[in-house]
């Protein structure tokens, strides 16, 4: 086997620079997006194709600079196929869709809640909290024209229209925690007046393979799930409730996966955090 001058090695190195360079910059403008779409990726070794067939020429003549740019693309396809599996995009993730409520129905003297701490469970994989986005909050309470009917008064801080007793805005704080429960999402909020319902929701994105497995219990097995709450004044008697479901999206519709519900006749915290047990609804 006759060996490689200098010269020639460098020529190599320079038709596979040249073939490199548009899926680089191609890979640098949409990035991983590439992968995700076969025209992009068609055209990005097609520009790869043409560039390192015009830079060999100067080297090997038209016969051989045709045979080295064809060779590379399909070395380039076999990679992708093989390795970075052009055809996986979001369409092998499933989304999971968490929505949760608390509502404060009413007390003896029907006067605001303040201070109120809340616990809701985290979606999460074997006690994994998972990744969630797209987190919104939304208030809501009775109609005037019919005490039955919910309107929207604040979403995410803007205010729509304010009823009743309410004439501010809602502050509240929200984050990931972790406890003798799992993770959950927790919310810190100023005042709560009755029957005004706090809705949440938010969605995650798992692996075929994993979605299985995703849930709000305490894992899959004893499907347990617990609501905290806490407010002032803490010896105050109310009538409250929690509500939370997880749902996946299957074939561009909402597939109920787990629902959880309970109402506390005769909530009362006497200064400290209170664990509920929620049921299933079915």
């Amino acid at each position: 086997m006759p060996k490689l001058s200098r010269i020639e090695v460098l020529k190599a190195l320079i038709v596979l620079a040249a073939f490199l360079a548009p899926i680089a910059v191609a890979a640098g403008v949409v990035g991983e997006a590439m992968l995700e779409s076969p025209r992009t990726l068609a055209v990005a070794l097609g520009a790869a194709w043409a560039v390192a067939t015009l830079v060999g020429y100067g080297f090997y003549g038209w016969k051989r600079c045709l045979g080295a740019a064809t060779l590379l693309m399909v070395a380039a396809l076999v990679v992708f196929v093989a390795y970075a599996r052009p055809w996986v995009g979001e369409e092998e993730n499933v989304m999971f869709w968490y929505t949760a409520s608390f509502t404060y129905e009413n007390s003896e003297d029907n006067l605001p809640i303040e201070n109120v701490l809340l616990s809701f469970p985290h979606p999460n994989i074997e006690n994994e909290p998972m990744l969630i986005t797209g987190f919104s909050w939304s208030l809501f309470g009775p109609s005037p024209e019919n005490q039955d009917k919910m309107v929207l008064q604040i979403q995410d801080g803007r205010v729509v229209q304010l009823l009743g007793n309410r004439t501010s805005t809602l502050f509240i704080q929200y984050g990931r925690e972790n406890t003798q429960y799992g993770p959950r999402i927790s919310l810190s909020i100023d005042k709560v007046y009755p029957q005004e319902v706090l809705w949440i929701q938010a969605y995650t994105l798992t692996s075929f393979e994993k979605s299985k497995d995703m849930t709000i219990c305490e894992n899959k097995e004893n499907k347990r799930v617990y609501g905290r709450y806490q407010y002032q004044p803490s010896d105050k008697i109310t009538k409250i409730s929690f509500w939370v479901q997880l749902s996946k999206k299957t074939n561009d519709n909402l597939e109920k996966v787990e629902e959880f519900d309970h109402t506390i006749e005769n909530a009362q915290p006497l200064g400290r955090s209170v664990w509920v047990r929620l049921y299933p609804t079915d």
